[in-house]
């Protein structure tokens, strides 16, 4: 038996051996295969915030540039107010004009015009009691506007009322009170 004891000695020895052998193979395997799986891994998470960091900065340029829009159109808002504001405030000013001037300011538009002998001037209530019936030998009309004035030549009138006026060259004036505001 000693003979078959040392057979089975031998055998088992070798199966122990073929199995650390296979164990130690299997160990590396496994050790290989776990690091390519950490690496793939580890190169996913580093694509995912590689494309979270451009994500974030691509948000955080969004952001800034919708604040900035909305500062721009902030301040655009101001500015417009205060336009709005001082031609109303001019508008007034024109409403309540003195005579004097305000009679310069028709004898020029009158003087700058081609009408007719039979053209009337359409002039404010207050400046009608004021300069009654003729104004450089035009007709002062029964009709009034509520400021400036208008000319009424056959069918044509020519619209020179303080908000008209305003309003028609609104843009220049736009621009001139804002270069003198914000020089």
């Amino acid at each position: 038996m000693s003979n078959l004891d040392n057979l089975v000695a031998e055998i088992l020895q070798q199966a122990q051996k073929e199995a650390n052998r296979m164990l130690t193979k299997a160990k590396t395997e496994n050790s290989e295969f776990s690091e390519k799986e950490n690496k793939k891994v580890q190169k996913e998470v580093e694509a995912i915030k590689d494309k979270a960091t451009e994500e974030a900065q691509a948000l955080k340029e969004r952001v800034i540039s919708n604040a900035n829009l909305k500062s721009r159109d902030m301040i655009l808002q101001a500015k417009e107010e205060l336009v709005d504001d001082i031609l109303e405030r001019v508008l007034e000013r024109l409403k309540n004009i003195d005579t004097k001037k305000y009679l310069k300011f028709v004898e020029n538009i009158l003087k700058n015009l081609n009408l007719s002998k039979n053209a009337e001037v359409i002039v404010s209530k207050d400046m009608r009691l004021a300069l009654g019936d003729k104004i450089l030998d035009y007709r002062i009309s029964d009709q009034t506007v509520e400021s400036g004035c208008s000319i009424k030549d056959g069918n044509l009138i020519y619209n020179n009322e303080f908000s008209n006026l305003i309003e028609f060259n609104r843009e220049e004036l736009e621009r001139e009170i804002l270069n003198k505001i914000f020089e």
